[in-house]
């Protein structure tokens, strides 16, 4: 009877330990995915920055960044209508594009998807 005790209390005990043990594991395998989460929306951020900067600096990274805007439909109309408020300079239609976030959405985009104009925004930053 004694034995039969000890065998229930035994196998209650490693119930509790296993379940112990894989409650701590999924709370930090969490807590890692959390972490990660947040230092991946950091590097962007930063990099969203940098490739704004970049694009204040360089003429030729406005024009590049300008005449995408200007032949993609979704974003044709706003450009046409900023090139025309800011009687074509650049640095004013630029100014303009960072200033609203769906087309600063696009513009960071654009760049940051083609490896050689990244490339060239990073190097502009000194990166």
């Amino acid at each position: 009877m004694k034995i039969l005790i000890m065998k229930k209390v035994l196998f209650f005990v490693l119930a509790i330990a296993f379940t112990t043990a894989a409650s701590a594991q999924t709370i930090s395998v969490s807590s890692v995915k959390k972490a990660e989460g947040k230092e991946m929306m950091k590097e962007s951020s930063k990099m969203d920055k940098q490739i704004t900067e970049a694009l204040m600096k360089d003429e030729g990274l406005q024009k590049e960044t300008i005449g995408y805007l200007g032949s993609n439909k979704e974003t044709k109309d706003a450009i046409a209508k900023l090139t025309k408020a800011n009687k074509g300079s650049n640095k004013g239609i630029m100014k303009a594009i960072l200033g609203d976030k769906s087309l600063s959405t696009a513009a960071i985009e654009f760049i940051s998807s083609n490896p050689e104009l990244l490339n060239k925004a990073m190097k502009l930053v000194g990166m």
